[in-house]
């Protein structure tokens, strides 16, 4: 990740970048840096605005059962937030159609984000739904709940209908953070009291991820058993990773492969290159509490240089760190579950390809 003091210089690289790549997707995809001024301050010369568009729509499930539904991205443009001028179109990065986690969104401190969400009448939900976001700044307007929490407005969508939210990366707001619905499915029968707390958004399938990445492009890693800071452009692999009462639903970023996002689905066999660098993001979805392993590895605590390898954590909480794939197979399970299928294969090898898991519609 390039650091530009002077938009003159931006401007250059950004030309050179597209002789050098052959392809302007790879240009901009999710960030731009933010530097330091005279006194230490931040300041963010060019943050990006993300106009984003997506919906929701009903997963048919082949085996029966109960309903699921998926978000879906439609549309998702860059531009600069100061000027308006449009930088990229990167929604061919992303997934086609709805997918269990939804779309995996990637920003950085000091972008702003203008999302529409939209319930198509015919394929989406019969009942209200919405996006509420954690991690990231808005106001009670963009806040994604019923009126009955926000005191303001229901701030979901019915059948036909469309709504606005305004989200800004401020400082400090680097991390993985979930997005989820918080009308829990008003009036689709999934939960008694619709909209007053988490418990029932897994049952829905209504769930993502957005990550914003320290402006500082560096992050933590364990290299060669040594704490080590990173260069977030290093990182070959995101594998961002809902834990439910169940099963791990993922989702990936593959930057050699153009920055695409691909739906893992359920318990997946993630794929890594020898020698790559890849950062999991998991987070706590339901109410059992887990402890996550992978074989073989070791990684940081979060925040410290403390070596672990097992996690505990529970519903709502996150666990990020950034491992060096070695060659051979691992496997990745919540202790507590693994009986059960909460499981699955860390692969890495000379190709580093990941299969998707089992689907809803498979």
């Amino acid at each position: 990740m390039n650091y530009y003091q002077h938009f003159s210089i931006l401007l250059i690289a950004f030309v050179a970048s597209i002789f050098v790549f052959g392809n302007i997707d790879q240009v901009f995809d999710s960030v731009f840096a933010q530097s330091q001024g005279d006194n230490g301050d931040s300041i963010y010369p060019y943050p990006v605005l993300h106009k984003i568009e997506m919906s929701v729509h009903k997963i048919e499930k082949s085996n029966g059962g109960g309903d699921l539904y998926g978000y879906q991205l439609d549309r998702h443009l860059l531009f600069n937030a100061n000027t308006g001028e449009f930088l990229n179109n990167i929604t061919k990065k992303y997934s086609s159609g709805p997918t269990i986690p939804g779309p995996s969104i990637l920003i950085e401190e000091g972008d702003s984000v203008e999302i529409t969400l939209t319930n198509p009448k015919e394929t989406g939900a019969p009942g209200m739904v919405s996006i509420h976001v954690h991690g990231i700044h808005y106001s009670i307007a963009s806040d994604g709940t019923l009126g009955i929490l926000n005191d303001l407005r229901d701030e979901g969508v019915k059948p036909g209908q469309s709504i606005k939210y305004h989200w800004t990366a401020g400082p400090g707001t680097a991390g993985t953070w979930p997005y989820h619905d918080h009308t829990l499915g008003l009036d689709l029968g999934h939960s008694n009291s619709p909209g007053t707390n988490m418990n029932g958004a897994e049952t829905i399938g209504l769930f993502g991820t957005l990550v914003i990445d320290s402006a500082s492009g560096k992050t933590v890693g364990l290299i060669d058993e040594k704490p080590t800071k990173i260069d977030i452009a290093d990182i070959s692999k995101e594998v961002l990773c809902y834990v439910t009462d169940d099963a791990f639903w993922c989702d990936q970023i593959d930057y050699r492969n153009n920055a695409m996002r691909t739906a893992l689905w359920e318990n997946p066999t993630i794929g890594l290159k020898d020698g790559d660098l890849i950062r999991f993001h998991l987070y706590g979805m339901g109410t059992d509490f887990h402890i996550f392993e992978l074989t073989g590895y070791q990684w940081l605590e979060p925040g410290t240089t403390n070596i672990i390898s097992k996690k505990k954590f529970g519903p709502l909480e996150n666990h990020v760190f950034t491992i060096q794939g070695k060659d051979g197979i691992a496997e990745y399970r919540d202790i507590l579950n693994s009986i059960s299928g909460m499981k699955g294969e860390f692969r890495v090898d000379s190709v580093g390809e990941s299969i998707p898991g089992k689907s809803p519609i498979n």
